[in-house]
């Protein structure tokens, strides 16, 4: 019977070619969608589940409130992954990462590379975490200083085929590490990616005693029936007795006091399994995602899907007429209707298999460019991906019953007496269901192509909002400090060039990136008087000029003043934070920092305020303008300069030959101040595209099921087309005739679908604290588009029969 019921499905197929290739494309196409969703999601949530004690792992995040800022950062004190061992029975193991940036590496007498991947962690970490060691003993490769282990591909990268382990290399020209292990390189589905491991014991700053001062990330594993909550709830009690104490001697408050003024010491939680998808908190290892994207990118694949199912539906619905003969013969002949049913979801099932052969060569054809538009390393492999095959299965089951379902139903449904007599007109049962699904088909269509514009609209607006400086032609030359002496030379050397505006050397550029705050308290009152929380900043003469800056009150440094050097300049919201009127002269404290112990409170550091800078963005716009002073003083990581030139190949050129000149066996990198603030953005940026890509392919989909059916109907009007023609009907008359019905479907989805475009985008947008308004034309552009796309996609059909020789018309059938 099954056989039988194949043969009959494909003499369908071959004999109504049009209506089969629309079926099967569409659903071919929202298969493969789903495909790539499915594997782009399976990806996302399978983060950090490589590491075997992954369900106990947990990191310490800080939520935090001081000095009229909100802190909600990856980090903690130096001291608590200690105090976490010792204090608690249920935690089995604690370790801490540090970062310092990037390093320049290189192999004793040979040229040095430029490493971005370096952090610096207890040895604890091979407890917690699944770092296998390929060269090497775990149990004490970061346990003595100036110690590291390095990645496999690293290991291959600076010593080929000899083993590494042994060796050392060298650090910034100064530190020799030696290397105790060789780690194989970490899989790209983890929140933290390194090349470099050293022994933070390296470091002084591993030894600091300060609750108050949070810059380690701290993980912890939990003893096997261990309760995170239960973990949880004693970190109050942690936190008054250990930074309690320090709150007193530094602020000279009480830690009830400091409550009290609105201020907050807080630690909790992470589950290592969630931060990829459930953190956004300031210091994180690398940029997470977001599972409100998964969600999305899920709803997206069904959305296309079910339009594709809408299309077999409608076009299945309004064939019942030229197959109701065939349902009132067989049922005559003895068919029952269970058989019927089953032939009918035999058919759409096979067409739906066809279909999923189509989507797996399409998936393989678009999979690389999916990968380079998600920054992705997605792969197949269905029959090793048992999770991905049992899907595609159910997929292939799951669209042939549903999108087949009510086609079977009603065909088998008919009356053979009133088939027979032709009493069964074509489609007249389902028109009301057809004209539902075209509506839910357009309106998800509306929201797909409103999200895109709003979207576009957000990025278009971060891209060339007034920023408060000028990230235009400013090129940043990284690692300043491997000029040595040479710095100033270089620097001097290079502003001959006529191009050249202005340059700078500093630590810090207006675009996100790790930096700590200190609190300040201006003259006239104490530390414990709730201070100004507010990131101080080394800058020299040249900074503001050359990052566009402007001064809105007082003056810049100028080495005219000796002095600057106990100088700073304020950014205005914090002189409103101080309470300033007039901030030029004011005074203002904070504590001193002494290396390997951090904060001071034996040493407070006076500033007078010479000026005030114009509030710029230094963070993304996701966040408000916080306080910030500018002082001057020297940092050697960054040297920037402004120019004026459109030729930027020969100025990168110039500025290389210069920095070879000066430092030859040291690797010249440079990025760009405006490509520097679009990383910050990325992510939004990359789901921006998939959603144009994807909004693209659902009215695709949507418009060939709209075809399908136009075709159709004006096939079943022939007729009617022909007399009214002979009754003296223009081509524009029945072109209006046939068209008005779907005209009125694509606007009543456009009424459905606008206002939940406009509820999931504003909800989107929240995330930005710096943000576009919705505005009534984006609805109206989408919905003029959609009517747009669905009228071409109508009018080529009804134009076609509008034109047709009456006489050919009232001869049919």
């Amino acid at each position: 019977m099954f056989k039988n019921y194949l043969k009959i499905a494909a003499r369908n197929l071959l004999k109504h070619k049009a209506y089969s290739l629309i079926n099967v494309l569409g659903l071919a196409i929202g298969m493969a969608c789903c495909i790539l969703i499915l594997l782009y999601v399976q990806n996302e949530l399978s983060y950090d589940r490589h590491h075997q004690k992954a369900e106990r792992i947990y990191r310490v995040a800080s939520d935090h409130k001081f000095g009229g800022n909100h802190f909600q950062m990856a980090v903690s004190p130096a001291p608590m992954a200690e105090a976490l061992v010792r204090d608690f029975p249920e935690v089995e193991s604690a370790a801490r990462f540090r970062g310092y940036g990037s390093f320049l590496v290189k192999k004793e007498g040979e040229q040095n590379f430029k490493e971005e991947r370096v952090i610096f962690a207890d040895n604890a970490i091979f407890d917690i975490f699944t770092i296998p060691l390929l060269g090497g003993d775990a149990k004490g490769a970061l346990t003595a200083p100036n110690t590291v282990v390095i990645s496999q591909s690293t290991a291959k990268k600076y010593f080929g085929e000899s083993n590494p382990v042994g060796q050392s290399l060298l650090f910034d020209n100064t530190a020799v590490y030696k290397i105790t292990g060789v780690f194989a390189d970490m899989p790209d589905n983890g929140h933290f990616h390194f090349d470099f491991i050293a022994a933070l014991i390296s470091m002084d700053e591993s030894r600091n005693s300060l609750w108050i001062s949070n810059n380690f990330r701290t993980y912890l594993l939990l003893k096997a029936g261990g309760q995170p909550a239960t973990l949880e709830a004693k970190f109050p009690e942690m936190v008054r007795k250990y930074a309690g104490p320090q709150v007193q001697e530094f602020l000279g408050a009480s830690f009830e006091a400091m409550v009290q003024q609105g201020n907050q010491i807080r630690f909790y939680l992470q589950p290592v399994r969630d931060i990829h998808l459930h953190s956004d908190l300031s210091v994180e290892f690398e940029p997470n995602s977001n599972i409100n994207y998964v969600y999305i990118f899920s709803a997206i694949a069904f959305f296309i899907l079910l339009i594709a199912c809408i299309n077999f539906m409608n076009l299945a619905t309004a064939r019942s007429a030229s197959r109701a003969k065939e349902v009132g013969i067989r049922k005559v002949v003895g068919s029952y209707r269970r058989q019927l049913v089953g032939q009918f979801l035999a058919e759409s099932i096979f067409l739906s298999v066809i279909a999923l052969m189509l989507a797996l060569v399409l998936v393989e054809l678009i999979l690389p460019a999916f990968n380079n538009l998600a920054e992705k390393q997605l792969q197949t492999f269905y029959f090793g991906n048992w999770p991905l095959l049992a899907a595609l299965i159910g997929i292939t089951l799951l669209v042939g019953v549903v999108a087949g379902s009510y086609p079977a139903f009603v065909l088998s449904s008919f009356k053979p007496v009133s088939v027979l007599k032709g009493a069964k007109s074509a489609g007249a049962r389902s028109s009301r269901l057809r004209s539902a699904l075209v509506v839910f088909q357009f309106a998800a269509s509306v929201i797909l192509i409103v999200g895109t514009i709003i979207i576009k609209n957000q990025l278009h607006y971060i891209q060339n909002k007034n920023l408060g400086f000028n990230k235009e032609q400013v090129i940043v030359l990284h690692d300043a400090y491997a000029l040595g002496e040479k710095l100033e030379a270089f620097k001097n050397e290079a502003m001959r060039n006529p191009s050249m505006i202005s340059a700078t050397v500093s630590g810090y550029l207006p675009v996100s990136s790790n930096r700590s705050d200190t609190g300040f308290w201006p003259e006239g009152q104490r530390a414990s008087d709730n201070p100004v929380s507010m990131q101080i900043w080394s800058a020299d003469y040249g900074y503001i000029e050359t990052m566009g800056m402007e001064i809105v009150a007082g003056r810049n440094f100028s080495e005219t003043f000796g002095a600057d050097s106990s100088a700073v300049i304020l950014n205005e919201k914090a002189a409103k934070m101080f309470g300033f009127g007039d901030p030029i002269g004011k005074k203002i404290f904070t504590w001193g920092f002494t290396p390997g112990r951090g904060v001071d409170r034996d040493r407070i550091i006076p500033y007078t305020v010479i000026g005030v800078v114009k509030d710029f963005h230094f963070a993304s716009l996701k966040e408000n303008i916080g306080a910030l002073g500018l002082r001057l003083g020297r940092n050697r990581g960054l040297m920037s300069f402004r120019f004026k030139v459109e030729n930027v190949a020969a100025l990168i050129a110039f500025l290389e030959n210069k920095w070879k000149e000066f430092a030859p066996d040291q690797p010249f990198a440079y990025s760009f101040l405006d490509e520097r603030f679009s990383n910050m953005y990325r992510a939004e940026q990359k789901v921006g595209e998939v959603f144009s890509v994807f909004a693209g392919l659902a009215i695709f989909t949507a418009c060939l099921g709209l075809f399908g059916l136009a075709s159709f109907m004006a096939e079943q009007r022939t007729k009617e087309v022909g007399i009214r023609k002979v009754l003296g009907a223009t081509a524009v008359n029945v072109t209006a005739l046939l068209s008005k019905d779907f005209v009125k479907l694509v606007l009543v989805a456009n009424l459905i679908a606008w206002p939940v475009a406009w509820y999931a985008m504003n909800r989107w947008l929240q995330d930005f604290a710096y943000r576009v308004n919705i505005s009534w034309w984006i609805f109206a552009l989408a919905g003029g588009l959609a009517l747009l796309i669905a009228l071409l996609t109508v009018s080529t059909q009804a134009i076609k029969a509008a034109l047709a020789n009456p006489v050919q018309a009232l001869r049919y059938e």
